[in-house]
């Protein structure tokens, strides 16, 4: 089945705000069990909703494949995500995040918006 092009691009926004939220839920697995084994990573409930929630984006994303060009919709999903992640993560995990990370991201959504362009 054919989707219109909005429809698909809001997939890829939905896939790629699942793949961050899948990585801070994967950043929360290994600080709640920071000294626990492997076996014990693997089943914890926040490990195994990043799997989830990963395997959701990927799934909307292979959805979104079916009527966007790959060259331009992997690239607003790895920005999306990116950006995403390093704002949350400076939120909800303190991480530090720079003017000079700032300008970085601001470059990539710009580098973004101009591929996709093209």
């Amino acid at each position: 089945m054919m989707q219109s092009s909005w429809y698909a691009w809001l997939l890829v926004f939905i896939a790629a705000i699942a793949n961050a939220t899948g990585t801070i839920f994967l950043k929360q697995s290994r600080l709640t069990a920071s000294n626990a084994g492997f076996a014990t990573v693997l089943i914890s409930p926040w490990f195994l909703s990043a799997l989830l929630i990963y395997t959701l984006g990927l799934l909307l994303f292979a959805l979104a494949l079916g009527t966007l060009p790959v060259s331009a919709s992997q690239p607003v999903m790895a920005g999306v995500s990116f950006v995403s992640v390093a704002l949350i993560a400076s939120v909800l995990f303190d991480e530090r995040l720079s003017f000079t990370q700032l300008v970085a991201v601001s470059l990539i959504v710009a580098g973004i918006a101009v591929m996709t362009r093209s």
